[in-house]
């Protein structure tokens, strides 16, 4: 085979796999948006796909839920941290916000909170007394 002749056949076989590329992304992008639609019911996300402004801890919350549990159990983890800074919560005052979330845990894991927002409100609503918590007055 030429060079040209390679060429040409690479070129046909990345139209070919483009084609099943595509219906590969339009496939995974649409069973994205059907689990957002449906789980979240458009609470937390626009039109675009974006999180809506001051819903980033609701959403959070409700796709992390599971391993921001098992980092509250721990008293820390990449999503207790993730979490506090959602929550504006200043570096200096992190440990302490995640050894107040470990102290909750009992009481926060009992809330069994799913994608409903309801459960997620009620979820970060308790998760605000620990935030206010965690700042002393004597700091």
């Amino acid at each position: 085979m030429t060079i040209v002749q390679l060429i040409v056949w690479g070129l046909v076989g990345t139209v070919l796999s483009g084609c099943t590329l595509k219906a590969t992304t339009d496939t995974s992008t649409d069973g994205t948006t059907e689990f957002l639609s449906s789980t979240t019911g458009g609470t937390w996300w626009t039109e675009d796909g974006l999180i809506k402004p001051g819903h980033h801890a609701g959403a959070f919350v409700a796709l992390n839920y599971d391993n921001l549990l098992q980092d509250m159990a721990k008293g820390e983890g990449e999503y207790v941290a993730a979490f506090g800074k959602l929550l504006h919560v200043h570096p200096v005052h992190q440990q302490a916000f995640a050894d107040r979330l470990q102290q909750r845990y009992p009481d926060l894991s009992g809330l069994k909170v799913g994608q409903d927002p309801m459960t997620v409100k009620q979820f970060l609503h308790e998760v605000d007394s620990v935030t206010t918590q965690t700042v002393s007055p004597s700091l």
